[in-house]
């Protein structure tokens, strides 16, 4: 979803240039806030990939007859192999993947740990992610005297 932050400012009359470096803060916040979505979409994706070449391997295994033909897809064309040609490459690729997502697991890490410290750094407030339960317990939401808000 499309969630909002807010940079809170002191004063009210916040000059050219405070809304100058609010505006730059913010675009680097989203900009983080993007590679991280990035990454964990690409995470996301090669968990897919890694269940796939486990369900094919799993029928692979079960296939007894190693000169058995079957069809493996490169590049968008069909090819004729045997179970044992294309057994190797598979078990090859699903290491790959598996250790390429927890390099990406551990990188997605990272950027949350630099997006948290740079939302403390800065003050900013995602609208929706911060103190839920603070809102409850005034009774209602008190508006924030100034800041800038982004979609």
């Amino acid at each position: 979803g499309s969630s909002e932050a807010v940079v809170s400012t002191q004063s009210t009359g916040a000059d050219m240039q405070k809304k100058k470096a609010q505006e730059v803060i913010l675009q680097q916040f989203n900009k983080l806030r993007q590679e991280q979505r990035m990454i964990a979409q690409k995470v996301s994706e090669l968990k897919v990939d890694e269940s796939e070449h486990k369900l094919v391997l799993d029928a692979l295994n079960e296939v007894k007859d190693p000169n058995r033909k079957c069809y493996q897809l490169v590049g968008g064309v069909l090819v004729e192999r045997t179970v044992q040609q294309v057994k190797p490459n598979l078990q090859n690729n699903s290491s790959k993947i598996t250790s390429l997502i927890t390099s990406l697991d551990k990188s997605l890490e990272v950027k949350a740990k630099e997006l948290m410290d740079y939302k403390e750094k800065h003050g900013i407030k995602v609208k929706g992610e911060d103190a839920p339960e603070k809102d409850k317990k005034d009774g209602a939401a008190k508006p924030a005297s100034s800041g800038v808000l982004v979609n």
